[in-house]
């Protein structure tokens, strides 16, 4: 028996680098999962964090609306002229083609000096 042992030992020169290895490799999975995991909690933990402060947002953002439109319920064109607006004497208002814009054609708007 003892014989058996000795010949696998000697035909197997690695094998205890082999097993150091694995148990290597076994020590750095396990360590990862831990990581992983980690990483995960911290992720949910964040995404519940940002859910309260999105609903807090929106609730601000609603009292603002309300008050927004309060607000413009109040102005009248009397309003306007007490603070020193004026209506305009003269109003010119250039149209184009949605197909025009941009290009260099006569008569068209456009952005391009060449």
């Amino acid at each position: 028996m003892q014989r058996i042992i000795t010949n696998t030992l000697s035909f197997q020169p690695y094998l205890p680098r082999i097993a150091a290895g694995l148990a290597g490799l076994c020590a750095l999975a396990i360590f990862l999962y831990g990581v992983f995991l980690l990483l995960a909690v911290m992720h949910t933990a964040a995404r519940t964090s940002v859910e309260k402060q999105i609903g807090t947002t929106v609730a601000a953002l609603g009292d603002l609306e309300a008050t927004y439109l309060a607000q413009t319920k109040s102005l009248t064109p009397e309003y306007a002229a007490a603070l020193g607006f004026t209506a305009p004497s003269a109003v010119s208002v250039v149209f184009t083609a949605a197909h025009t814009l941009g290009r260099s054609e006569a008569g068209a708007l456009s952005l391009n000096t060449r």
